[in-house]
């Protein structure tokens, strides 16, 4: 078998379904982006609900903060060539900034996507710790 099968395979193991409209992943929903010695950079895409998911494979000895920060820099990337309108563009004038917030930013929402990879849906023991 040769490797790019065998590590969509691993990645279907592990996002087996849409986050979104849980449409079963598969190996043609994978898309390389770019393939190094030691990370591999993939975009998983629903072809139902078209929800776009960024995936970096760490082989042998890698770096997993280096794939971290690729997978940051691809979805900053995929932010800024998006062309459709978002919510808050649809409202007439500008939004109120939240007082004392700070925008959300690529980071942040990597940072919610990997929180929820974990998260088994115990809320009372989130808030209570």
């Amino acid at each position: 078998m040769d490797s790019e099968v065998r590590i969509k395979r691993i990645v279907l193991k592990r996002m087996e379904r849409c986050i979104v409209c849980h449409h079963h992943f598969q190996p043609d929903d994978i898309t390389i982006i770019s393939r190094e010695s030691d990370m591999w950079t993939m975009l998983v895409e629903c072809t139902d609900c078209h929800a776009r998911n960024f995936v970096a494979a760490v082989l042998n000895d890698g770096d997993p903060e280096e794939a971290q920060m690729a997978l940051r820099r691809l979805t900053e990337r995929a932010m800024r060539e998006v062309k459709e309108p978002t919510l808050a563009a649809s409202f007439e004038g500008d939004p109120e900034p939240v007082p004392g917030g700070e925008p959300v930013n690529a980071s942040d929402v990597l940072d919610m996507f990997e929180f929820l990879q974990e998260f088994d849906g115990d809320f009372r023991s989130l808030f209570d710790s």
